[in-house]
């Protein structure tokens, strides 16, 4: 839930929406039916290097039904609290999605679309030039360790 507000911009609502079958690992897409969509418009979102290594560390017996099961948000509040944050962002990961992604690859019309703007003008104005090159970099170098000993799945 986490890597896909973080490496594919879904909104926060629609994250909670999305199920398993419409994170396509063999295309490298994820698609937000427009039934789930904020703008009622179906998207496919590439599935970037470092969220299909995070994806693939769920167990595959866990990759049906819902991707978001129930329970969530407590176990969210808890994380949280323990990562001494006060509160969570609405959308957070989202905005930070938007923000790296746009100094990676300098192209407004294609983040608007992974984001499912109609415009790449909104876009444009709140992100450009709010992170530096080689901060995105690093950002789109964040992937699980090699070995993962504390990864914990959210199931309900």
């Amino acid at each position: 839930m986490l890597a896909i507000g973080a490496f594919a911009g879904l909104r926060d609502a629609e994250i909670k929406r999305l199920d398993w079958s419409e994170v396509d690992f063999a295309r490298g897409f994820i698609e937000v039916k427009a039934a789930k969509a904020k703008s009622a418009r179906r998207r496919i979102v590439p599935i970037q290097t470092n969220l299909a290594a995070w994806l693939s560390q769920a167990p595959i017996g866990l990759r049906h039904g819902r991707l978001v099961p129930k329970g969530v948000p407590s176990k969210l509040a808890r994380a949280r609290k323990a990562a001494g944050l006060a509160r969570w962002p609405n959308n957070g990961l989202r905005h930070s999605f938007a923000s790296y992604r746009l100094a990676a690859i300098h192209d407004a019309p294609r983040v608007a679309a992974e984001l499912g703007h109609t415009s790449p003008q909104m876009l444009y104005s709140a992100y450009r030039e709010l992170v530096l090159p080689e901060e995105a970099e690093r950002y789109w170098k964040i992937a699980p360790a090699a070995e993962v000993g504390n990864l914990v799945a959210f199931v309900s």
